[in-house]
């Protein structure tokens, strides 16, 4: 008899959208129907809320959102109810050191639901709002306000730059996680958070065992809540790593590969 699911995780990029950052229709209808069904669908992205709410409109969910890979959850009002930020001086400390490194980072911090920039006109900052469709707001990083509740700080530059970047960093603040979601991206949270201990802290939420969970994802920081999951999918596109520690692997972002494992096992 195959084994009964009672709530599903997704990544978003590279995992629920295809390559041209879209949904695919047939998705969004089995998402729908599933919805529709009573098994609630969680969008988990290293995305910030903003950056996440049209999709889950789009999907018609009513459920929470594990943002900042895990950092921050939101209810289905997107008020947080779980939040593990950065302590205040590490957070500082790490702005100003990545500065001294190289100026030319584009340095990000995420705090709550806002994108605070030092500059929005700058290269990579304009890209990433290009990207999101989320304005970010210009402040002073000498405001040590700025750093009460970071969930994230994203580093943004030239993959020479980020490689050296993270190899520094990762040398100086031992106790901040610290990891390159992209060539040109640099991902900087608490050790403490992670997409799994957001799921652990959502399947008390949702009522479900720890066994009648799914999770979807295709990098890095999937491998945890994937490995977490009762069961862990890993997308044909996703890096080895992420493979060798799913239960199972589908097919690819663009042949809609989470849609094929949730047609098997929703029917």
């Amino acid at each position: 008899m195959m084994k009964k699911y009672k709530a599903v995780f997704s990544d978003i990029d590279g995992t629920l959208l295809n390559s041209k950052h879209q949904i695919p229709e047939s998705t969004k209808e089995k998402i729908k129907q599933i919805n529709e069904n009573g098994i609630p669908y969680v969008l988990v992205s290293a995305r910030m809320p903003k950056g996440m709410t049209a999709i889950r409109a789009e999907l018609g969910a009513k459920s929470p959102m594990i943002c900042y890979s895990g950092a921050l959850v939101v209810d289905e009002e997107d008020h947080p109810i779980y939040s593990v930020a950065m302590p205040q001086e590490v957070a500082m400390k790490l702005c100003r050191r990545v500065y001294e490194l190289n100026p030319k980072i584009s340095i990000n911090i995420y705090t709550n639901d806002e994108w605070l920039v030092k500059d929005k006109k700058e290269y990579w900052a304009a890209q990433e709002s290009d990207i999101t469709g989320v304005i970010p707001q210009e402040v002073s990083f000498e405001d040590e306000e700025v750093y009460k509740e970071v969930h994230k700080v994203l580093c943004m530059g030239d993959k020479a730059d980020i490689a050296a970047l993270e190899q520094q960093l990762v040398k100086e603040f031992p106790q901040i996680r610290i990891y390159r979601s992209k060539d040109t991206y640099l991902e900087i949270m608490s050790m403490k958070a992670s997409k799994s201990d957001a799921i652990h802290m959502l399947k008390d939420h949702f009522h479900v065992k720890q066994e009648e969970t799914m999770a979807f994802g295709d990098n890095f920081n999937d491998i945890d809540m994937i490995r977490y999951a009762g069961l862990g999918v890993a997308m044909g596109n996703a890096t080895d790593e992420v493979k060798e520690a799913a239960d199972i692997i589908t097919d690819i972002n663009d042949n809609e590969g989470e849609r094929q494992i949730l047609d098997k096992y929703f029917k």
